[in-house]
């Protein structure tokens, strides 16, 4: 296809958590309160709000995030077609690194004479671009600018510990809390559950 427009992405996730304007029970909470766990995250003990990992080798054993919960909200992502020769200033062009695009023989990974400066220039990119719109970032809950809220992510968990099956070939260790915790972690800012984060940018793939 020839003349398109590129693509703009925004994106919302949440593990069990409140999405915006949603939630049992939670309706009514504040734009700070978006973010937080859900009702049925409840304890350590608790089999909610649980993510369990186990490992290869290690079918009797457990790890298990518990009592947890996280978000991630992306605003404005664009992806667009573009060459690399938009991706550098002038300097950078002629400054590359040439042994980066060659097998250990010395063969251009590019093509037979394709290692020069005017063939890389001219290859064809995938772009990704972030506005980075600083301190008066958009939010779309609110519909008002409120800081940093290019990404916007958080992320709790009360205990993390290694559970064990309670006997042999019962899968059932991630529902356990014999060992109750040897860690917790929490991602969040003074503005509520989710931390605000401002950035801006572009990235190119190319070589496909």
């Amino acid at each position: 296809m020839t003349g398109q427009e590129g693509v703009l992405v925004s994106l919302e996730y949440y593990y069990n958590s409140i999405p915006p304007h949603k939630g049992s029970g939670n309706e009514g909470l504040g734009n700070t309160d978006i973010g937080a766990a859900h009702a049925d995250c409840t304890g350590l003990a608790s089999p909610n709000c649980r993510l369990g990992l186990q490992l290869e080798n290690r079918t009797d054993e457990w790890l298990v995030f518990k009592n947890g919960h996280a978000s991630l909200v992306v605003n404005r992502l664009s992806l667009d077609a573009s060459r690399l020769s938009e991706a550098s200033s002038a300097s950078a062009m002629t400054a590359r690194n040439w042994n980066k695009f060659r097998n250990e023989d010395g063969d251009c990974l590019l093509g037979s004479g394709n290692c020069t400066d005017a063939y890389l220039n001219d290859m064809p990119a995938v772009k990704a671009h972030y506005p980075g719109t600083g301190a008066g970032g958009y939010d779309p809950v609110t519909g008002v600018s409120s800081g940093y809220s290019d990404v916007r992510f958080g992320m709790y968990f009360e205990g993390l510990a290694v559970e064990s099956n309670t006997a042999l070939n019962v899968q059932d260790g991630f529902m356990q809390n014999a060992n109750g915790s040897f860690m917790g972690g929490n991602i969040a800012d003074n503005n509520g559950h989710q931390a605000m984060i401002n950035f801006g940018g572009n990235f190119y793939m190319y070589g496909f």
